[in-house]
């Protein structure tokens, strides 16, 4: 019986930062300014923060901007975003805006994400493009 209240406690106290959970980089959580570039069916993008919050290994969070079409038209976007650290380097993460998910496959490189999203419908790929978010460095 001790040895496996032992064991629970290292498995909890593992969870204590992100840097323990999955090779999660601590750089990862808080703000950045995100952009995201539509490119199929027909060009947008979004504009906002991206703000990320503890987790363990999953993380989650809200992206908050502007959506624009390539008829100029905008929209508010409000996104809950749930996501989880693959390795050191990559994050997997999907943006709920409305009821569709675009999921994103990144990478993290010092101060900076980066990759690509696709939305997926009941017909295959709706929507799809990349990103690129850069760290929102608070005095």
């Amino acid at each position: 019986m001790m040895l496996v209240l032992l064991a629970v406690a290292a498995t909890a106290a593992a969870c204590d930062s992100p840097t323990d959970c999955g090779g999660a980089p601590a750089a990862l959580l808080g703000r950045w300014n995100y952009l995201a570039t539509q490119t199929a069916p027909s060009a947008a993008t979004v504009t906002g923060i991206l703000t990320l919050e503890a987790g363990c290994p999953s993380f989650e969070g809200s992206l908050d901007g502007t959506e624009q079409d390539d008829h100029n038209n905008s929209a508010p976007v409000h996104a809950v975003v749930t996501g989880q650290v693959l390795d050191t380097a990559s994050i997997l993460f999907d943006a709920f805006i409305g009821v569709a998910g675009r999921r994103h496959l990144g990478a993290v490189a010092h101060d900076s994400l980066r990759g690509t999203w696709v939305e997926q419908s009941t017909g295959g790929i709706a929507r799809s493009g990349s990103f690129v978010a850069a760290k929102v460095v608070t005095p």
